[in-house]
């Protein structure tokens, strides 16, 4: 599970140990905001949407997570958001019980997860960037750039990049109406940077965006 950590051979047996590996289908909720924090979680394949219900009802997606990813964070014993898989996903499950003991054991660990928090707040950062652009194409341009680091979703070879999430989700994590999605992805393809190949599969023309973004 964590061969790609910098662990050494007794801190990675310990934290495998304790791991878990489950199986979650499309569209299941892992957690929801307000549970009692029990896990955290690794993504192994798949990925895996971040919400925030608000006081008015709506909920605000404010993080995607891919392979590799951590999730799971508490505040005051509790999730403060809930979490959703977007595809068939396999997630390594960490009781947090049992990871406060290891950490006491193998103070490498909580740095381990410390600089997973990190990696966190830069893509919190990210995120308030492209949701600020004032330009709604530039925004969804940007992030369809990020969707292609992810090496599970964009085959460089063919550059099609097969999105996890649907129209609607993109537009509440970038922060516009969903019927602005369909519209800017048509502009984007009027621009001969897009090809939209099926509702979820687009191809990218990535160097072609960069240099007009």
């Amino acid at each position: 599970m964590f061969k790609k950590l910098v662990l050494d051979n007794e801190e990675r047996a310990a934290l495998n140990a304790i791991s878990t590996k489950v199986f979650k289908p499309a569209k299941k909720v892992i957690f929801t905001q307000g549970d009692i924090g029990r896990n955290i979680y690794r993504i192994c394949s798949g990925a895996v949407r971040l919400e925030h219900q608000l006081k008015d009802g709506r909920n605000q997606i404010f993080a995607f997570f891919w392979p590799g990813d951590i999730f799971g964070t508490v505040e005051g014993e509790v999730y403060p958001s809930s979490a959703t898989t977007l595809v068939n996903t396999h997630l390594f499950q960490i009781p947090y019980s049992q990871l406060r003991y290891l950490i006491q054991k193998y103070p490498r660990i909580q740095t381990l997860f410390l600089q997973e928090a990190l990696k966190y707040t830069k893509s919190a950062e990210q995120h308030l960037l492209l949701a600020t652009y004032p330009l709604v194409i530039k925004r969804l341009a940007g992030f369809l750039l990020e969707c292609c680091k992810q090496k599970d979703f964009f085959d460089i070879r063919s550059s099609i990049l097969t999105l996890p999430m649907d129209r609607k989700d993109i537009a509440d994590y970038l922060g516009f109406a969903p019927e602005t999605t369909s519209r800017t992805l048509k502009e984007l393809e009027d621009m001969d940077l897009i090809k939209r190949l099926a509702t979820q599969r687009i191809l990218i023309h990535v160097e072609k965006i960069r240099r007009v973004f």
